[in-house]
C-alpha cells in the first residue's frame, strides 16, 4: 500500500528535524574547539552568554548648592542636569573611564571637556565610578558584584 505524498512528506520533515537536532548536538561533541558549524546549530547560546559584564557610570554629587542623596545616575538624571543624548553621552562616559583608570591626562581632559560642555546644563559635581555586576542580579536587586570610584570632578574645574 503507498503512502499518500503528504503524509510521505510530514514523515520526512520530522526524520529531518530529528537528524538535524542530533547533528548539531553531536557537532559539538564530536569536533573539539568549535563551538558550531553551519548550518548545523548545538543550540546552546545562553550557555555562551557572560554572567558578569562591567561600565563606567556617571553620578551626580551635587548641582551648585544642592547636594543628591542618593546621587543622580546621568541616565536618569532630570533635564534640568543632563542635555543631548545620553546614549551618546554614555559612550563619552565609558571612554572617560577607560582614559581615567589608564592614566591618560590629556584624553581625560579632553572627554571631560567634550562631556561638561555638551552634556551637562550646569556647574555639577559627579563622580565617575567603575561597576562590575551580574545582569540578572542588577536587574532583581540593583546589586553590584564590585563598585569603585575613579574620582570626583567638579564642571569646569582643571580644563
Amino acid at each position: 500500500m503507498r503512502m499518500h505524498p503528504l503524509r510521505r512528506l510530514r514523515w520526512q520533515l520530522a526524520l529531518l528535524v530529528v537528524v538535524y537536532f542530533f547533528a548539531g548536538a553531536a557537532s559539538q561533541k564530536l569536533l573539539p574547539g568549535i563551538d558550531e558549524i553551519i548550518p548545523l546549530y548545538g543550540w546552546s547560546l545562553f550557555s555562551k552568554v557572560p554572567n558578569e559584564d562591567s561600565r563606567y557610570v556617571l553620578l551626580i554629587l551635587r548641582q551648585r548648592k544642592r547636594t543628591f542623596q542618593p546621587p543622580v545616575s546621568f541616565l536618569n538624571a532630570p533635564e534640568t542636569l543632563v542635555t543631548g543624548n545620553r546614549y551618546i553621552g554614555r559612550k563619552v562616559i565609558q571612554r572617560l573611564g577607560r582614559a581615567v583608570e589608564r592614566g591618560e591626562a590629556d584624553k581625560v581632559r579632553d572627554l571631560r571637556r567634550l562631556l561638561e560642555q555638551s552634556y551637562l546644563t550646569s556647574r555639577v559635581r559627579y563622580e565617575v565610578v567603575f561597576e562590575r555586576y551580574d545582569p540578572v542580579q542588577k536587574w532583581k536587586t540593583g546589586a553590584n558584584l564590585e563598585s569603585r570610584s575613579l574620582g570626583e570632578f567638579a564642571s569646569g574645574e582643571g580644563l
